[in-house]
C-alpha cells in the first residue's frame, strides 16, 4: 500500500498515523504542501492532480484558514485531489485543516469558530460525543465515551449537504461536541474527516507548547503546566485510538 500524506505545515507531520502504517508496511510519499517539497527527498515536488500511483490519501492539519485560497493556492488543489481520490474509491482521510478541507471539498462553509459559536476556539484533550452512527462504524465502533482527543483549532465547518449524484455514498456524522458541534463524519465507506488530531505525539505536541504560547503571549512554561497533566492522562489511550484505527482505515483500501 502506498499512502500519500500531505503535509501543510513542518510542525504538524502525520506522526503516529504514518508510524503505524510504516510498521503495517505501507509505503510513503509525504510532500510539504506550502513549499512544494517531497519531505524525503528534498526535492521540489508539487501535489498530484490525481489518485494515480498511490492507494490512499491523508490531509494534515495547518494553521492556515480553508477560505484563503488566495495565499494558499495548494488549498483548491487539495479539494480536487480529495474528490478524486473519493470517485475513485480510495480511502481519504483529512486531520484537522484537513478535515476542513474534506468538508470544502463536497461543498460546505468552514468559518472561524467565533462568528457562529459561543467559543473561540478548542484546545487540549477534550471528550467527544459518539453518535449512533458511530457504533457501527469500521474505524470508530468501539471509540470508548471517556476517551479524551487533541484539539487545536479556531475554524469549523458545516458538514456537507447532499452530494453530487456522480460521487459514491451520503455523509454519516460520526461525532459531536456542545461548544462545537462539527467533529467527525464519513462520507460514502471511505472518506473520513476528522477535527481532532489523531496524529499527535509526545514531540510534536512539545513543539506546540512553543508555538502555543508564542500566540498567547506567555512563557512555553505556562503552556506546559496546562498540557503535561492532560497528556499524561490522555495521550496513552489517544495514541492506542489512533493506531487502530490507522490500521482499519488502511484496510478499508483492500
Amino acid at each position: 500500500m502506498h499512502i500519500l500524506y500531505l503535509v501543510n505545515a513542518k510542525d504538524s507531520g502525520p506522526g503516529v498515523l504514518l508510524d503505524e502504517a510504516s510498521r503495517q508496511g505501507a509505503d510513503a510519499t509525504l510532500i510539504l504542501t506550502t513549499d512544494k517539497l517531497d519531505m524525503a527527498s528534498g526535492e521540489r515536488r508539487d501535489l498530484p492532480e490525481t489518485p494515480d500511483g498511490f492507494d490512499a490519501v491523508v490531509v494534515l492539519g495547518g494553521a492556515m484558514g480553508v477560505y484563503e485560497d488566495a495565499q494558499y493556492p495548494f488549498m483548491e488543489k487539495t479539494r480536487a485531489l480529495l474528490r478524486r481520490f473519493h470517485a475513485a474509491e480510495k480511502p481519504a482521510m483529512g486531520v484537522c485543516l484537513g478535515a476542513q478541507l474534506v468538508a470544502s471539498a463536497f461543498g460546505a462553509p468552514v468559518y472561524k469558530m467565533k462568528e457562529k459559536l459561543e467559543r473561540r476556539e478548542e484546545w487540549g484533550f477534550l471528550p467527544q460525543t459518539w453518535l449512533p452512527d458511530a457504533a457501527g462504524d469500521p474505524l470508530l465502533c468501539d471509540a470508548k465515551p471517556e476517551l479524551r482527543l487533541m484539539q487545536w483549532h479556531g475554524d469549523t465547518f458545516d458538514l456537507p449537504g447532499d452530494m453530487p449524484g456522480d460521487l459514491p455514498g451520503g455523509v454519516v456524522p460520526l461525532s459531536t461536541r456542545a461548544g462545537c458541534p462539527s467533529q467527525s463524519f464519513r462520507i460514502g465507506a471511505l472518506t473520513y474527516a476528522f477535527q481532532f488530531h489523531l496524529e499527535v505525539t509526545r514531540e510534536i505536541l512539545d513543539g506546540w507548547s512553543g508555538f502555543r504560547a508564542k500566540e498567547l503571549g506567555c512563557a512555553k512554561a505556562e503552556i506546559e503546566a496546562l498540557i503535561e497533566p492532560q497528556i499524561e492522562a490522555s495521550l496513552a489511550a489517544q495514541e492506542i485510538f489512533a493506531r487502530r484505527a490507522m490500521r482499519r482505515w488502511m484496510g478499508l483500501g483492500g
